[in-house]
């Protein structure tokens, strides 16, 4: 048994690759059109100039600048190809086409590949399917969209914004009343109430040593704190505490004396001073604050960015194969009688690739902005419309000069007044 290999048919092919004038060898001095390339090139870029409308409405100049122009851009072009086929055929390669597709968008129907047949009669290959890339991005843009503003709830937000806004100017209001009517509660009093309740022993004995520094302390123990006579006291002299606190009796200066007696007037000394600053401040009246306009604005600002990117690639080559084998047998004997005996074998071998990629991206932007703007005034609380005229007049008895110290009524404040009470 013997066999041979037939060559590949499309190698020897009646008609070359490059036919006629182009089957050149490729030049040792570089790339270069050759009369037949610049020939060719020349008749195909007339046609074209001069089958369109546009190209006569330039001047001559300009037409013969396009024209030389263009010719000379596809004589290389034309030049680089040929070299590139006559390089192939000459170390027994076939040149394999290879087309490349790019999908703008989905195709409705599916492309599939050409048989074999149909690439042997000439017929064009078909890339593979591109209906396969789906503009994933683009088809998320309304539920995304929906999903975003129903997440950031704009219309809650600019409820929110307006309630807030109100909530926290009634809330100033309330804060401000009831701090005034807590400081008219207090200056209604008597001295000794207000001693009981706002004055304790620690604050007169700490009263006491920030105005006598040179005669007492203040000695904290784990009993207390308590009220000490310095050792170098005596030598400063006794204070004046009968002008000074109004002290009934002087005694000798001791711890006993400053704990019983000093520490009492002192704690009944700073409760009335502290009590006639308070009336006279209500007199003179209290600040308060009074919105007076303002302005709410809220916007919101949204983006969807989404891109889609498909790309296709196919590649395909034929691949012809002839085999051919023939036995002899018995010899010479069977040579001449039997004769030979043998097969061809024809094979067409195709080889297809391709290569599918896709890419998707959404970008989203939201903005919120929330603007608060309020003009106010200072204006006083009108003592009238929270004391009874008896009650004025006992406030005003507490300053330290009642006839300089007129209570401070008839305010020209607005609705946002506080209403009397009773």
């Amino acid at each position: 048994m013997e066999s041979m290999t037939v060559p590949n048919p499309l190698r020897h092919a009646v008609h070359p690759l490059l036919p006629g004038p182009f089957a050149v060898a490729p030049s040792a001095d570089g790339v270069a059109p050759s009369p037949a390339v610049s020939q060719l090139v020349s008749a195909q870029v007339r046609a074209l100039l001069e089958s369109s409308p546009a190209f006569y409405a330039l001047a001559d100049e300009k037409r013969h600048e396009m024209r030389d122009n263009l010719e000379k851009i596809a004589a290389y072009t034309a030049a680089l190809i040929q070299d590139e086929w006559a390089s192939s055929q000459r170390i027994g390669q076939t040149p394999v086409l290879r087309q490349t597709v790019i999908d703008d968008a989905p195709i409705a129907e599916a492309a599939s590949a050409a048989p074999a047949t149909a690439l042997l009669l000439g017929q064009p290959n078909k890339g593979p399917a591109v209906d396969e890339f789906s503009p994933r991005a683009a088809s998320q843009v309304a539920s995304v969209t929906r999903d975003t503003l129903n997440a950031i709830a704009f219309p809650t937000f600019v409820a929110d914004l307006i309630k807030g806004t109100f909530q926290a100017i009634v809330d100033a209001s309330i804060q401000q009343m009831e701090a005034y009517g807590n400081l008219l509660s207090n200056v209604a009093k008597t001295v000794d109430q207000f001693m009981a309740d706002n004055i304790s022993d620690n604050n007169a004995r700490d009263y006491l040593a920030g105005s006598y520094p040179g005669h007492f302390r203040v000695d904290v123990t784990d009993e207390g704190a308590r009220i000490r006579v310095r050792d170098s006291a005596s030598d400063l002299g006794k204070p004046d505490f009968r002008g000074h606190m109004g002290v009934e009796s002087d005694g000798d200066l001791s711890d006993e004396f400053a704990e019983e007696k000093l520490v009492p007037a002192a704690r009944r000394h700073l409760a009335k001073s502290r009590h006639q600053m308070l009336s006279t401040m209500v007199l003179m009246g209290i600040n308060r604050i009074v919105i007076t306009s303002g302005r709410i604005a809220a916007k919101m600002g949204f983006r969807i960015d989404t891109k889609d990117v498909g790309r296709a690639e196919s590649a395909s080559q034929f691949d012809w194969k002839n085999q051919a084998e023939f036995s002899f047998g018995g010899g010479l004997a069977g040579f001449f009688s039997g004769g030979p005996q043998g097969n061809i074998r024809n094979t067409v071998a195709y080889v297809s690739s391709s290569k599918k990629e896709s890419a998707d991206s959404i970008d989203v932007h939201a903005d919120l902005t929330g603007e608060v703007d309020l003009k106010f005034k200072s204006d006083y609380f009108p003592m009238e419309r929270f004391a009874k005229p008896e009650l004025m007049a006992l406030i005003q008895g507490h300053t330290p000069n009642p006839p300089a110290n007129a209570p401070v009524t008839g305010s020209a404040a607005g609705p946002s007044a506080p209403a009397p009470t009773t």
